[in-house]
């Protein structure tokens, strides 16, 4: 049979620790009580076991037909049970073992609503019935989700809306799944009383200090579990507060990008890096350079950066979204030299904006151009940018930083950079639009390198000779030649 449930899979954690810390004695009625907590919260709400383990239930919450649909609150509810009861279990067994030392039991639990096939349990199975629909898969990842993100109880969006006002809630985010979409999610925190109600304020209170604390008791083993699966490239559960993640769109060196809408609708590009012990040190500081230098400039085309900060192991930075994606794909369709002389001038005036204030951009290339709606350029992705006088994330000297095509000579043998090898890259890019074509390719890296350093300028096509003396000027090989900053090509292109 096919219905609309609500699905709570719950598990206990730490529960072998804990049974290793209790007299032999102890031990058989331990089990039951264990079994007890999972399976007087969900029989209190009315929901039905469709499999259970020794430290872990899935129970499904659904109405009759004739019913008022209340199953995703009496779900939300059984799950807030099971922690408040997992809390009090863990008093009793400090009061049996005699020591406050004796390690704690925690639950995690996952909620989601959706349609799903009810039928009769196998035989030999250990739940009432069978439960099989996407709704139980996701429950699961939201409970898997809960230590990544610091939560008792992970609970989709829908599942929420669904059980009404009286569910309180705290953070929000998203999660991603195995097929690569997302769910919003948020963190469930208690629950509120009905004007009728006859429990006292004080049993809802306790409630949800129950909840509080139990997020904080998170198994040591729990903590290295996710660090090693997040080492081996797992899949990333994270929230993100006051942004709901619509669908991945890209994955760089350092962080996964996501498409994303802030509280007011709006869309922005979210750079999420996940943060995994002290692995990644200097991509993290790159990470937070990117905000700090990007702070310091306003101008149309620069991209806008809205925020940064950390949450639940990840860092992230929100920025500008543009609809229309990058030069990189408009020059795929070809670019007439006007439009070419116009997006060079937009991204001349960026780089003046942002040498204006001590800033190297130094992997300067089509892809960090990016066309807003109304065809304007932004400069974008400073991941490798350098403050002239920050020295925090300096490269050492020799070492190369950039994509190859178009890194300027200095940056090709590693030398000391200033905002000149901006105005080299810009060059490249210039020829590239002019003739659709790379000014040098070759068969590895380091013969690409070798004709940056010492292959002549190239010279343009006859029908676009005109451009010929900037091109020179700032794909010049000493940048002494070049010119002198950003805004003299901007006087230069003026005439043309």
């Amino acid at each position: 049979m096919e219905t609309v449930a609500t699905i709570v899979y719950a598990r206990l954690r730490n529960v072998l620790p804990v049974c290793n810390a209790m007299p032999n004695r102890f031990s058989a009625p331990f089990s039951d009580e264990l079994r007890g907590v999972l399976e007087s919260a969900i029989s209190r709400q009315n929901g039905v076991i469709a499999q259970q383990r020794a430290d872990s239930v899935l129970a499904v919450f659904a109405n009759a037909a004739d019913e008022q649909p209340d199953h995703a609150r009496r779900a939300l509810h059984a799950a807030m049970l099971a922690v408040y009861e997992t809390a009090e279990l863990n008093r009793r067994i400090v009061k049996r073992v005699g020591t406050e030392s004796v390690p704690r039991l925690s639950l995690a639990a996952g909620v989601h609503v959706g349609r799903i096939e009810v039928g009769p349990a196998p035989r030999g199975t250990s739940g009432a019935v069978r439960a099989v629909g996407e709704p139980v898969e996701v429950a699961r990842v939201l409970e898997c989700t809960a230590p990544d993100v610091g939560w008792s109880i992970v609970a989709s969006r829908a599942a929420c809306h669904a059980a009404g006002s009286r569910i309180e809630t705290g953070s929000f985010g998203s999660v991603a799944l195995p097929d690569e979409s997302f769910v919003d999610i948020a963190e469930v925190t208690g629950l509120a009383p009905q004007k009728t109600s006859k429990s006292s304020p004080q049993t809802y209170q306790a409630l949800r200090d129950a909840i509080v604390n139990n997020r904080d008791l998170r198994p040591a083993a729990d903590l290295a579990g996710a660090a090693n699966e997040a080492a081996k490239g797992a899949a990333l559960h994270f929230s993100i507060d006051g942004y709901r993640i619509l669908k991945k769109i890209g994955e760089g060196g350092m962080a996964s990008i996501y498409l994303a809408a802030d509280r007011s609708g709006g869309a922005q590009v979210l750079k999420v890096m996940r943060i995994v012990g002290d692995q990644q040190g200097d991509h993290l500081q790159r990470f937070i350079q990117e905000f700090a230098l990007l702070a310091q400039v306003k101008h149309r085309n620069v991209a806008q950066i809205h925020r940064q900060g950390f949450c639940s192991g990840h860092a992230y930075i929100a920025m500008d979204y543009f609809s229309q994606g990058d030069l990189r794909a408009r020059m795929a369709r070809g670019v007439d030299p006007q439009t070419a002389c116009s997006y060079i001038r937009q991204t001349a005036a960026a780089l003046d904006a942002i040498h204006a204030a001590g800033i190297v951009h130094r992997d300067l290339k089509p892809d960090n151009l990016m066309l807003r709606k109304d065809g304007s350029i932004a400069l974008a992705d400073f991941g490798i940018a350098k403050h002239v006088e920050m020295f925090i994330t300096d490269t050492a000297h020799g070492e190369v930083v950039g994509t190859p095509y178009y890194l300027s000579p200095e940056q090709a043998t590693g030398r000391i950079v200033d905002h000149r090898c901006d105005l080299y890259s810009l060059g490249v890019i210039l020829y590239e639009l002019l003739t659709g074509a790379k000014p040098y390719r070759a068969a590895t890296a380091d013969a690409l390198l070798d004709l940056h350093v010492n292959a002549p300028v190239p010279r343009l096509p006859a029908a676009h000779e005109r451009f010929q003396t900037v091109l020179d000027n700032l794909m010049a090989k000493d940048c002494e030649q070049r010119y002198r900053s950003a805004r003299h090509l901007l006087a230069d292109l003026a005439g043309l």
